[in-house]
């Protein structure tokens, strides 16, 4: 009887959600006859008479991502099965691979930017600088950026054949290296004056690990007898929401207003700190790159006076973008909530302005943006 009445449940609930589709797609069709009917048109027209061949599923894609385009939301995407695999990599910041940075000139020669530390790339000898010329035994003189990140990634424990020619030499070196899992790093920290105990960090990203590294690295200098510090969020894009929830608590006290958002019909959430564990004076940089969860953080820090701000306006991203899974393996990223730093201000497209405006020289000779934050930080550990 028991298995009855939820069989019986599970058909009253299909029964009622397929008949609100069904009036859903109705309405849809009665208040846009023409625009559906103009959409059928088209597809037929292009079925038919198309020089190019298209199959339904690249039309229902395409759709797809035009009914977002028409938004007008540059952070609203359709994504497909490859991008939104890559966008979990990128939000991980983990993925199978040797551990390299790589950029594509305007020559478009494909070039490494970096090895990352540690990594099966590093350990082999790979050099900034060094030109890909083959990956697996393919020439890489035509090959895209993207392309070659795919190729270059894979299980790990497997095997990666690379060509480079290094500029330095001009000789080409032949390599063959395991891929490892790769975690990207998104801290760089060190000592700046040991004696007074100011330490930097830069966060150069927000994803999945930020937290953890961000903590081992207070915890780091904690011990090494760290007085202040500056935190330096320039360049930082953002990322992962959560992670700069949780930075923000490690410098708040409990129950400060960390940052509020609202959602399309006037819902709000409001999210607090806990306990911070560190009371030590900070400085936070910024720029007109720092954006999206690097305004959350430093907007948090800014309005409940934990920290003063140097540097240049920040980016203006007061948008949080939800990630829909779609069948198939495609998503949907799409703008949900707007969100307000704890003066209830609303920074989008407008910006985060530091407490000192200092601009760097465009020959990068001299970083007075962080000597200004070094110099206010020592004011505030001596007040």
């Amino acid at each position: 009887m028991k298995e009855n009445r939820v069989l019986r449940g599970f058909s009253i609930f299909f029964a009622i959600f397929g008949a609100a589709v069904f009036g859903l797609l109705l309405a849809a069709f009665i208040t846009n006859a023409a625009g559906l009917g103009t959409l059928l048109s088209v597809i037929g027209l292009v079925k038919a008479e198309s020089l190019h061949d298209i199959d339904s599923k690249q039309m229902i894609e395409g759709a797809a991502a035009g009914i977002v385009e028409a938004l007008g939301d540059p952070y609203s995407r359709y994504l497909s099965k490859e991008e939104w695999q890559e966008l979990k990599v990128q939000l991980n910041a983990e993925f199978g691979g040797i551990g390299v940075y790589i950029i594509q000139r305007e020559d478009g020669h494909l070039v490494i930017v970096s090895p990352i530390k540690g990594t099966p790339a590093e350990r082999a000898g790979i050099k900034h600088g060094d030109i890909i010329t083959r990956i697996n035994g393919e020439s890489a003189t035509r090959m895209n950026q993207d392309k070659a990140v795919q190729l270059m990634r894979g299980e790990p424990g497997t095997q990666l054949e690379l060509s480079v020619l290094r500029p330095a030499d001009g000789q080409e070196y032949h390599f063959k290296i395991i891929r490892e899992m790769i975690n990207v790093p998104s801290v760089e920290d060190k000592m700046l004056d040991a004696e007074a105990g100011i330490a930097y960090i830069r966060l150069t990203h927000f994803s999945a690990h930020s937290s953890d590294e961000m903590r081992k690295s207070l915890e780091k200098f904690d011990k090494a007898g760290m007085k202040g510090l500056v935190l330096d969020l320039r360049d930082n894009g953002g990322g992962d929401f959560e992670a700069a929830l949780d930075i923000s608590n490690m410098f708040l006290d409990g129950k400060k207003e960390i940052v509020k958002v609202r959602d399309v019909r006037g819902r709000e959430v409001v999210h607090t700190s806990t306990q911070g564990a560190y009371k030590i004076p900070v400085v936070v940089l910024v720029n007109g790159n720092s954006a999206s969860s690097s305004e959350i953080l430093s907007g948090a820090l800014k309005d409940n006076q934990r920290a003063i701000l140097v540097g240049e306006k920040t980016y203006g991203k007061g948008l949080v973008q939800t990630v829909y899974p779609l069948r198939g393996g495609a998503a949907l990223k799409l703008t949900t909530q707007k969100y307000f730093t704890p003066s209830g201000t609303d920074i989008n497209e407008i910006g985060i302005v530091p407490d000192y405006v200092v601009k760097n020289p465009e020959n990068g000779q001299k970083d007075l943006q962080l000597e200004k934050a070094i110099e206010v930080l020592k004011q505030q550990m001596q007040s």
